[in-house]
């Protein structure tokens, strides 16, 4: 007979403490009474029954039935095993082997990275928060996964040096992904968002989407390897949702502390686009948090848009009927008391309408004013607003990976934060 168990160790008073308690002892040797040794044993301790020992099998009654305990509470005994946030009980006839368990042991491995972090992201896209990771020099992007064919070409030209995975990660197996540090996920967002909810008719139940699954597989993969830190991002009605309350649960039950917070670019960290985002960060050592400047931005646009030129009206007149067949659908929804719209900027502008990763579709705003009518924002201008130039000259798929992606300056910022606190220079 051999029987496994995984439990924590306990405390009596100051001193850890093992406590096991079952009828298996009996039979696996460990009677009441029976006297036993406790001996160092690999990064552990064995027990086993011996003639004479100032260790006894205790007991007490349970059901109608005695049942026998090991009780120990040594701190010389037990000294190896403090420092592990599991332990496995391995019992064979006459045999109890404790030891950390693997998930325990990957856990102490965890906590004592040191910079550069090795980091992984899953839905890199085309890299707009891959950008922020490479950088920093605490960090060093090894692994990147992403399923759609044209993102992953312009991430893996960006980062030759890293492992791509491109492919839909519910087919990746944990065991196949490299070893690392940290763990950076921006879950997609098409099932979650108000518009994709309302596309897909998936109100209240968004985690049925294409797309709304795909947390447990993150989740699957976090379990696996158990990386010192963890970064999600999301839109803010994520946070709301049973996928965000069971990926939080569930990080939480792994040993992780999570700080979660919804970030305003606009209004705290001095971003011209009004862009918020859901972020969690999870650690497996306590006291992260996201500390956001307050700095509202409040100079005007013109810093982040193209000077004036002449090519001004060739760009207005290439758009002009999509602009006509925009106002007229927009005059037809108002006769009906219906809001759509769309938004237009100027150089004198304080702020930026979200882009979306279907700007280039001519569907929505914001556009740029000029003296000759409304022209699409320039790529490098959508960079400059991003804070992530994309190497790929083809506008519909820059845009699409920046109009989809993170804004490169914040997160920057949330990882020279989160490196200070792995690294230990701030007391957060």
């Amino acid at each position: 007979m051999k029987l496994i168990s995984f439990q924590k160790l306990g405390k009596k008073g100051e001193n850890p403490r093992l406590w096991l308690e079952s009828r298996r002892l009996e039979s696996l040797g460990f009677r009441a009474g029976t006297p036993f040794s406790i001996q160092r044993h690999r990064q552990g301790i064995r027990l086993e029954p011996v003639l004479i020992s100032s260790n006894h099998v205790s007991e007490r009654r349970a059901v109608g039935r005695e049942r026998p305990i090991i009780d120990i509470a040594n701190r010389a005994a037990l000294a190896s095993l403090t420092r592990y946030a599991e332990i496995k009980l391995v019992a064979s006839f006459e045999r109890i082997e404790v030891l950390p368990s693997t998930r325990a042991f990957h856990i102490v491995r965890a906590r004592g990275a040191k910079a550069p972090f090795e980091t992984i992201e899953i839905f890199c896209g085309g890299g707009t928060l891959s950008a922020a990771i490479a950088s920093s020099p605490d960090f060093r992007l090894v692994a990147g996964l992403e399923i759609e064919p044209k993102f992953a070409d312009v991430w893996e030209k960006a980062h030759p040096q890293a492992t791509l995975f491109q492919t839909d990660v519910r087919l990746v197996h944990p065991f196949e992904i490299p070893r690392h540090d940290i763990l950076i996920a921006a879950i997609p967002c098409t099932s979650h968002s108000t518009l994709g909810r309302a596309k897909k008719s998936l109100a209240g139940k968004p985690e049925l989407g294409d797309t709304g699954d795909l947390y447990l597989s993150v989740a699957h993969i976090v379990a696996h390897h158990l990386p010192v830190a963890c970064i999600f991002e999301n839109v803010p009605a994520f946070a709301k949702s049973l996928a965000c309350l069971s990926l939080i649960n569930h990080l939480k039950k792994l040993g992780y502390s999570v700080w979660e917070m919804l970030l305003d670019p606009f209004k705290e960290w001095n971003e011209p686009q009004d862009r918020r985002r859901w972020i969690a960060v999870a650690t497996l050592r306590s006291g992260f948090q996201i500390a956001a400047p307050k700095i509202p931005f409040e100079r005007s646009i013109s810093e982040f848009l193209d000077p004036p030129t002449e090519s001004d009206q060739m760009e207005v007149e290439r758009i002009r009927k999509s602009i006509e067949s925009l106002r007229r659908h927009k005059e037809r929804h108002a006769k009906l008391g219906h809001g759509f719209g769309f938004s237009t900027i100027n150089y004198d502008s304080k702020r930026v309408p979200t882009i979306v990763r279907s700007y280039h579709k001519i569907n929505t705003g914001p556009f740029v004013e000029t003296p000759h009518g409304l022209r699409l924002l320039h790529k490098a201008e959508v960079e400059r607003l991003m804070g992530c130039e994309i190497d790929c000259n083809h506008y519909a798929t820059a845009v699409e990976i920046l109009g989809q992606g993170v804004q490169t300056r914040v997160f920057r910022e949330v990882l020279k934060q989160l490196a200070g606190f792995l690294k230990g220079e701030n007391p957060n």
